[in-house]
């Protein structure tokens, strides 16, 4: 493990480094490298380390589990079971305290940033933690959680073998802070800004802005409502490409017991559509059948 203040030296390090993309040559091939190095490893993260380790929305054989977790790791944002195992934490005290990056309780810096830089406070997790207590054992689990630099480090190494200079910040520098904030302002953004289909104790948001560049992760109300669906996006019309992969998964038979939304989440969106378009002193709420305050299984 990196000593903290290494750990927070090198994150400023690439995102400053982010920058140089002003400054090296410019070719558009660079922004589809830029393009697959964003978007392949954010599936890593929501794919592996949110909707698989963190939900259990769906299973998978341990090849497809150890390259997917591979390429989330290649983030740079942690070891796989730091990650889940605080997302856990994060819906258990969503918005309240105890949650680690909540923009009402700690404010929008800490939310965003803070939190993931915090060694002291965030970077150990209990053992009753699920995510450690199930997963903790797989040995090819635990490597990436104990070298979780490495990945990273080797995809750097890789595009500047391959490219020079130009192919490493397009293709590592950028993208890894483009990601970093994609990802965390789920944790931001989506809890300040967008709609609420539903109902929820935390102030969870559906954004179709967060979701373009988290890969289906801003459709974080519905999420909150029901965190054990394989999708984020109830929709189709809901922009969701780690769904997408999932599904096909699936189909190739790589994927197995992948949780749908149920449908009394559908006829709760439906009844509270209905119920906000109702003229004024038309309760139809008060002939529902169900609690809209309902946890999440």
């Amino acid at each position: 493990m990196l000593p903290n203040i290494v750990q927070i030296s090198i994150f400023w390090l690439v995102q400053a480094s982010a920058l140089l993309a002003f400054v090296v040559p410019f070719k558009w091939s660079y922004v589809g490298v830029w393009a697959i190095s964003h978007f392949l490893r954010a599936i890593g993260l929501t794919l592996a380390f949110h909707r698989y380790l963190a939900h259990r929305s769906f299973q998978m054989n341990r090849v497809a589990r150890f390259v997917w977790t591979l390429i989330g790791t290649a983030a740079m944002q942690k070891g796989p079971l730091w990650w889940a195992g605080h997302h856990v934490n994060h819906h258990r005290y969503a918005d309240r305290e105890g949650d680690p990056h909540s923009p009402s309780v700690s404010g929008f810096y800490y939310a965003h940033i803070g939190w993931f830089l915090n060694d002291a406070k965030h970077d150990r997790l209990e053992p009753s933690n699920p995510v450690v207590r199930d997963f903790s054992k797989a040995p090819e689990l635990a490597l990436l959680e104990r070298f979780f630099f490495v990945p990273p480090a080797l995809l750097a190494l890789g595009l500047y073998l391959a490219g020079g200079f130009p192919l490493l910040v397009w293709g590592f520098c950028l993208p890894t802070t483009t990601l970093a904030h994609s990802t965390f302002a789920i944790n931001t953004v989506n809890h300040l800004f967008g709609s609420r289909r539903f109902e929820t104790r935390d102030e969870s948001r559906n954004n179709a802005i967060t979701a373009v560049f988290a890969v289906g992760e801003g459709w974080h109300n519905n999420h909150h409502r029901y965190q054990r669906a394989a999708r984020n996006g109830f929709y189709w019309w809901e922009f969701d490409p780690t769904w997408y992969v999932i599904r096909t998964m699936a189909a190739l038979g790589l994927a197995w017991d992948v949780q749908p939304v149920p449908a009394r989440i559908y006829a709760e969106a439906v009844a509270r559509k209905a119920n906000a378009s109702a003229p004024p002193g038309d309760d139809r709420s008060a002939t529902l059948p169900f609690d809209f305050a309902e946890e999440a299984d």
